[in-house]
């Protein structure tokens, strides 16, 4: 044997033990999206349910505008295993929206209104998020980011139309 592939496969050898030291499955530089499949997930039209948790119960990326107080939408995240899970959240808007002290006091607001970001906190088995509108809220397409334990789990975009008032839901 050569002293090249000697010192070649003694290097080799040495990374597949810190590899293996260190946890690392394998070398490969490319993050596993394996730990997605341990979600699921629904955007759309939102309703209380169990404990007053939102839940979604009819899926869609068209939503209207409308600010009665009953028409919600959002998101729910839900961990198969039921156990403990860090989630956050940012919202992109068309334009900027309203800045009011509570918009401030409940969210990291940037670029002057045009972006969003929650508060990471801890959530059990169901993670929800329901969003009401104001009468100034922008129409055109927004964009929705969850994050689950620090990384990008899903995003979403979706339209905000004109309330139609002869809808009914």
């Amino acid at each position: 044997m050569s002293r090249t592939t000697f010192i070649a496969r003694l290097l080799t050898a040495a990374l597949f033990a810190i590899a293996t030291f260190a946890g690392v499955d394998s070398l490969d530089a490319k993050p596993k999206k394996k730990w997605k499949s341990e979600y699921a997930s629904k955007f759309g039209v939102m309703a209380p349910g169990p404990g007053g948790k939102y839940r979604v119960y009819a899926e869609t990326t068209y939503i209207y505008r409308n600010t009665d107080q009953e028409y919600v939408h959002g998101f729910e995240v839900s961990r198969k295993d039921q156990q403990r899970f860090m989630g956050y959240f940012e919202i992109r808007f068309p334009e900027p929206i309203k800045i009011t002290p509570d918009l401030e006091k409940a969210y990291t607001v940037m670029e002057g209104g045009r972006f969003i970001r929650s508060n990471s906190e801890i959530h059990w088995e169901v993670y929800s998020s329901p969003f009401w509108f104001s009468p100034d809220d922008p129409l055109g397409q927004y964009e929705l980011t969850i994050y689950i334990d620090g990384e990008v789990y899903r995003t979403v975009n979706y339209d905000v139309v004109p309330f139609e008032s002869g809808l009914t839901f």
